[in-house]
């Protein structure tokens, strides 16, 4: 082989080392998902593909993103967008004072063996599903009037996003943490490429 190949195939082989390596850097990555927050939507272990976001971000997306002061990385789902104004209520969202279309899924509740959630009964209809272990009434009771679009309604600022887990009685979120600012939104999770669960994908 020449010199003149040779160089050509290695200048070949650098230049797509260097694409794929910023390819997956900066606009796929994966990641392994440790708690049950998104259960049963994401289970605990289950290994899920991200995809780098640019622009705005829709309601329903499942978004991967950090909290202000915090390195850690969560995956929630985005329920209320820039602007809004939001309020949680038993087992209900209400976005500008209309009730989000979710299906409302009663599970029992959470026993942290990272195994999906044991379904007992489905409510109503919507692009997705949510899941609540308590009674509408037993939330109310407990509800924290610190919170964040709980006691009262709460107008997101602009460029901030309502975020919530799935497992609405086991999810520390925007409720807790308040909105997320959109350059603290890395990206959204695309599929479930792996789950120990292999029912589910």
């Amino acid at each position: 082989m020449s010199n003149r190949k040779f160089t050509l195939i290695v200048l070949i082989l650098g230049l797509v080392g260097a694409v794929y390596l910023t390819f997956r850097l900066f606009l796929v990555q994966t990641a392994l998902v440790p708690g049950g927050s998104m259960s049963n939507t994401i289970v605990a272990g289950d290994h899920v593909l991200l995809m780098k976001s640019f622009g705005e971000i829709e309601r329903g997306q499942v978004v991967v993103f950090r909290f202000p002061n915090d390195s850690n990385r969560y995956i929630k789902r985005v329920v209320g967008l820039p602007g809004e104004t939001i309020q949680h209520r038993g087992r209900t969202v209400y976005i500008n004072g209309h009730a989000l279309s979710e299906q409302k899924v009663l599970v029992e509740p959470d026993d942290g063996s990272g195994e999906p959630l044991r379904i007992r009964s489905k409510q109503g209809s919507g692009p997705y599903q949510v899941f609540y272990s308590r009674t509408d009434d037993e939330e109310d009771e407990n509800v924290d009037i610190t919170t964040f679009g709980t006691s009262e309604p709460l107008r997101l600022p602009p460029d901030s996003y309502f975020l919530m887990g799935d497992n609405r009685d086991n999810s520390a979120d925007s409720r807790y943490r308040g909105p997320v600012a959109r350059n603290m939104i890395w990206g959204t999770a695309v599929l479930i490429y792996y789950s120990q669960h292999s029912d589910r994908i």
